[in-house]
């Protein structure tokens, strides 16, 4: 009985220090110091990004506000409610005086060590004032470009559902069409839809500010004219013939850009092909020089 007792309390003492002493002293593996590395890289990363980011922004809206007329505090806005970013313009002109300062210093350490590449690298403080503004106008460029090539596929759904029936709701329509709409076209529909809590005439108007594209902006009008009541299939019949001669002149566009990419490359193989066939006559007559001395 006492042989047990102390084989219960051996026991006990061997889980005791298996498991509140064992853990302090286990070896990581070297993979898990490599992850714990990389996580606290990223964590002091990102804690540096947050902390620039804030100053940044105290520093913009202190400063940058003075610095900016009303027409452009409203061009730089709409360029925000377009990607739907969550900055303000004063940002956006802050991005712009960082990276100008930026270039000032680059061209002064040039200029420094060499005068002509000084006065060469001053480009750099135009594009570093045009670059944070340029950036964000190619970004809504691309957007626009994907919605117009996957729109015309979304307005074909919507009008044979319309031609079908009256009673229809644009946002069942919407969220039929998303899981195979691009990532800009799911993006801008996904914002659409949310704004039809507000109602669909809302929701129209709003896309009709985001994306000011032609035909965008008609079919908005006979959406909204739909939604007071009036049968307009025949306009939605007119825009449709429409849409599907500008998706025929982007489909020709693009197997235009093709054929001129393949004649490319072919003239391009073509001229590789005769400068090798060249270099190869070229150590012939080489060789046969040689023989006959």
């Amino acid at each position: 009985m006492t042989m047990l007792a102390k084989l219960c309390a051996f026991l006990s003492i061997l889980y005791l220090i298996k498991e509140l002493l064992y853990p302090m002293y286990r070896p990581v593996s070297r993979k898990q110091k490599k992850n714990t590395r990389s996580f606290m890289k990223e964590r002091k990363a990102d804690i540096f990004k947050k902390k620039f980011y804030k100053w940044k922004r105290l520093f913009a809206l202190k400063y940058m506000k003075s610095l900016m007329s009303s027409t452009v505090n409203t061009r730089y806005k709409k360029i925000i409610d377009r990607l739907d970013l969550t900055i303000k313009p004063e940002e956006i002109r802050a991005d712009q005086i960082l990276y100008t300062a930026a270039g000032i210093l680059v061209t002064a350490i040039l200029l420094s060590a060499n005068r002509v590449l000084g006065f060469t690298s001053a480009i750099f403080i135009f594009l570093g004032w045009l670059y944070p503004v340029s950036e964000l106008e190619k970004v809504i460029e691309r957007k626009n470009k994907n919605i117009s090539l996957d729109f015309p596929a979304f307005y074909s759904m919507v009008y044979y559902q319309y031609s079908k029936s009256v009673n229809i709701f644009l946002s069942d329509v919407v969220k039929d069409y998303i899981p195979n709409a691009n990532i800009d076209m799911a993006e801008e529909l996904g914002v659409m839809l949310d704004n039809m809590d507000y109602g669909e005439e809302y929701a129209l108007k709003q896309l009709e500010k985001r994306v000011p594209v032609h035909y965008i902006i008609k079919f908005c009008h006979i959406m909204e004219t739909r939604l007071k009541g009036y049968d307009n299939v025949l306009q939605m019949s007119h825009l449709k013939n429409e849409i599907d001669q500008i998706r025929i002149r982007a489909l020709e566009d693009e197997l235009e850009r093709r054929e001129r990419r393949n004649e490319r490359i072919q003239l391009v193989l073509i001229i590789v092909l005769l400068v090798y066939i060249a270099i190869y006559y070229l150590f012939m007559i080489l060789d046969s020089i040689k023989l006959f001395q």
